[in-house]
């Protein structure tokens, strides 16, 4: 094990404290406000998180602080980004006393105010929306503009504010930040706002920040030479819970037939609350993977072998892809193809290649894949900020939906400026015709983008600009 680029950076010494952070953002926000008044008064909590390491640490987070706070609590992490009225349904079927529902890094989306519920709607995100909902409680310091952090780092404040965190939740901080690119160890990068936490909290766990000289992992995209105990960690959280994109492995083997990978995860995860002091001197992903109880850890085990060998098959799939056009300082990238196994992430890696290949300033790639004959998943990776991909989901997701009303559903999207998706889960709407929306969108783009470079763009236009994602064009 070596240095750190975080570690030996001196940000920590200059930055903000924790507390008078958070102190602010509670005095800025009428909804953070609110939830840490209603947690006050105990009751029976659902609480939904995303499913993919910054949505399970997230969930975790929420979810024992309720326990602390003396309520009675659920969690659960279904499938997909945004929070479906069917999986509400199930939800409040399987917890008949459920008296508030906790929404944790899955969107601050004016949909949810559609929800057929009579319960309080508490949402706690970090992704930008183009309009957040009316009748729920939320808070999302990035609502209105991007701000680059995790649904994790915001769960750790709440639950700081509130009095029940712990050095084990500063750990699940660190895996959703990781998990959601906030941070990176190796390099030295952190967000200027994870920079208070990890001054006060986070290089307490400075055994996860060390280099490693070990096999890059999915997180180490900018760089393939080195890597840290706290992105092995989170490729493993990722990987074996299915990382938000469904990709299970529930027809590999007998075993794992009726697994549901992120509550397998969540339950082993949970289960090594109290070892706190233990992963602060660990130094291997197998010293972690020991510390999991032996129920779910044998069955991570077979699904983090089958995730290494999709991975070498997925990098050598990703070989096709092909520069499609250039936006402002962007190089956009299209893959297309039948179900991929572990696309999304295996993206991140091989648009570093391309950006390095091509000489290009920024890059995305925007992956089209046919998962099965009732699905078809597009997702989106970029290296900048110019070219937004969460918003080009975004209007991937309200077009469509607005194209298929009947359908809206089983169609979801969003994201972040540099990682998104948008999923369709339905055969009504096959493959070819998600793959000419997709293309259809790029061409209003590229239309937009060589109009911009002769004249003046009129107010509309600018508008359907900005909801394209056309960050560059603002102004």
């Amino acid at each position: 094990m070596q240095g750190s680029q975080i570690l030996e950076k001196d940000f920590y010494k200059n930055t903000t404290d924790y507390a008078s952070q958070w102190e602010q953002l509670k005095n800025e926000s009428p909804g953070l406000q609110k939830i840490l008044k209603d947690i006050e008064t105990p009751g029976h909590a659902i609480v939904f998180g995303h499913d993919d390491p910054d949505g399970i640490t997230s969930g975790l987070i929420l979810y024992r602080m309720l326990l602390k706070k003396g309520w009675k609590a659920v969690l659960i992490n279904p499938e997909q980004f945004n929070l479906s009225q069917a999986q509400l349904d199930e939800a409040l079927k399987n917890n008949p006393g459920a008296t508030a529902l906790f929404i944790a890094d899955k969107g601050t989306s004016a949909a949810y105010d559609e929800l057929k519920t009579n319960l309080p709607v508490y949402l706690v995100d970090h992704h930008p929306t183009p309009k957040v909902p009316e009748k729920c409680t939320w808070f999302n310091p990035a609502a209105h503009a991007y701000i680059q952090c995790s649904g994790s780092i915001l769960a750790h404040g709440i639950s700081f504010l509130a009095g029940t965190r712990d050095e084990y939740d500063d750990f699940l901080c660190l895996v959703g930040l990781k998990g959601d690119w906030a941070i990176e160890p190796v390099t030295g990068h952190a967000a200027e706002f994870t920079k208070p936490f990890l001054a006060k909290y986070g290089l307490h766990f400075s055994n996860m920040l060390k280099n490693l000289n070990e096999r890059p992992t999915m997180f180490d995209s900018t760089q393939r030479e080195k890597t840290c105990l706290l992105s092995r960690v989170a490729e493993y959280v990722h990987a074996c819970g299915g990382g938000g994109f469904s990709y299970f492995y529930h027809d590999r083997e007998e075993a794992l037939k009726n697994v549901n990978h992120a509550k397998t995860v969540a339950d082993a995860l949970l289960a090594i609350e109290n070892k706190a002091e233990q992963l602060k001197k660990i130094a291997t992903l197998n010293e972690f993977t020991a510390l999991l109880p032996e129920k779910e850890g044998k069955l991570l085990e077979k699904i983090w072998g089958w995730f290494l060998k999709d991975w070498d098959t997925a990098n050598k799939l990703m070989d096709s892809s092909a520069l499609s056009l250039r936006l402002h300082d962007t190089d956009i990238f299209l893959f297309t193809g039948p179900k991929v196994p572990l696309l999304p992430m295996i993206g991140s890696i091989k648009l570093a290649e391309l950006k390095t290949e091509y000489n290009s300033p920024q890059a995305q790639i925007i992956m089209v894949s046919r998962v099965d004959k009732n699905y078809t998943h597009v997702s989106v990776r970029a290296t900048g900020i110019n070219v937004h991909s969460g918003k080009f989901c975004g209007y991937l997701q309200d077009s469509s939906r607005e194209k298929y009303p009947q359908h809206k559903d089983a169609i979801s999207g969003g994201g972040h400026p540099v990682a998104a998706e948008c999923t369709f889960r339905t055969p009504e709407i096959p493959f070819l015709t998600v793959l000419s929306r997709v293309t259809n969108q790029l061409c209003e783009m590229n239309r937009l983008d060589n109009l911009a470079k002769k004249t003046a763009l009129t107010a509309e236009q600018k508008e359907t600009a900005a909801k394209l994602g056309l960050d560059y064009l603002k102004n």
